[in-house]
């Protein structure tokens, strides 16, 4: 990774590998958070209530609420916590399970989340399948749903991956579903 000068990163989506040091601690609670790649520290980072935390590594269960196309950002519900560089989220305990949808079904697998910056908006790559697999990746407007998520710090790329079923529906809305959950 390249340092331009002090405080600034290459605008890419290779991981700083400069460690980020002491944060604050996440206020404890049910926040609506802003999860993206800062593309000028070099790291991800979720943004509550104004404030930002970095982070290398990302665990857990979150209610996804929408994404901001023009800004790259999803939206999420949950309580969080850092330790150190990794960051777990946990599922609101009154959030209700996100309801079915009909549509392409993408079966439980490991779904890349990713922004796609030129044209604003999401993929869903499943990164089980061959890359040049014609299924593997899909285009879609947003993701909704219970997220259930896994990027492992040896991961050098922005990545949040979904661990769970996904339904794409007519719109192109990526409906996300946690393999914990009950659906009915």
């Amino acid at each position: 990774m390249t340092l331009l000068s002090i405080g600034t990163y290459e605008d890419a989506q290779y991981q700083n590998d400069a460690p980020i040091g002491p944060q604050e601690p996440i206020p404890t609670g049910v926040h609506s958070i802003e999860l993206s790649w800062d593309r000028s520290r070099g790291y991800m980072r979720v943004i509550i209530g104004g404030k930002t935390w970095w982070f290398k590594e990302y665990l857990g269960k979150a209610v996804v609420v929408g994404t901001d196309n023009g800004r790259g950002r999803i939206t999420l519900r949950a309580m969080s916590r850092l330790d150190g560089e990794t960051l777990t989220m946990y599922r609101p305990p009154e959030a209700p399970a996100h309801g079915m949808v009909e549509g392409l079904e993408r079966k439980r697998t490991h779904n890349r989340l990713c922004y796609r910056r030129s044209s604003q908006d999401w993929r869903l790559r499943d990164e089980r399948l061959p890359w040049n697999d014609p299924d593997a990746l899909k285009f879609v407007t947003t993701y909704v749903g219970d997220l259930s998520a896994e990027w492992n710090g040896l991961d050098k790329i922005a990545h949040i991956y979904h661990n769970g079923t996904a339904v794409i529906d007519d719109q192109h809305i990526c409906h996300l579903y946690d393999p914990d959950l009950s659906y009915g």
